[in-house]
């Protein structure tokens, strides 16, 4: 994971400030992912385009019309111990692009995050996994669902 960070750093993303955003999912989803390829990247679709999408606003509220972020994710199925944990790490661009007014992109960093940020960013990802789940019947409103487990 490191080499491909790297790899992606220094040879594939221009020459901003990039983060590394992880989402850890509740038990039960995991497993679910884990056999469910078109669910997992459904909830990569939903997860960057919270992210990317707290960008923009954050970017808005600093007078940047327009801006644009950009992400590469990957889906890692494994922990530590090299047992069943799909999680997602995202490399994300820091900030945005956006036009200036004599025409060329500049690249408008984001100030830094705090732990509120980032709760902002998962109070927004969780209920959009939550309708994709419920769109497809395996939410929480499933009957075969059981017990729902905690965001971590």
């Amino acid at each position: 994971m490191a080499e491909r960070a790297a790899h992606l750093v220094d040879h594939v993303f221009p020459d901003v400030p990039v983060r590394q955003w992880v989402l850890s999912l509740p038990y039960r989803l995991r497993y679910r992912l884990a056999w469910d390829h078109d669910l997992c990247r459904a909830v990569v679709a939903v997860y960057m385009r919270a992210v990317l999408g707290w960008l923009r606003r954050r970017a808005q509220l600093e007078d940047v019309a327009d801006g644009r972020g950009g992400a590469v994710a990957v889906i890692q199925r494994f922990g530590g111990a090299l047992n069943l944990n799909v999680h997602i790490h995202a490399l994300v661009l820091d900030g945005v692009f956006a036009k200036d007014r004599a025409g060329p992109l500049v690249f408008h960093p984001t100030s830094n995050l705090t732990a509120l940020d980032v709760a902002e960013v998962l109070a927004t990802v969780a209920p959009g996994i939550a309708r994709l789940l419920n769109r497809r019947g395996i939410g929480e409103d499933d009957d075969s669902a059981g017990e729902a487990d905690a965001w971590t």
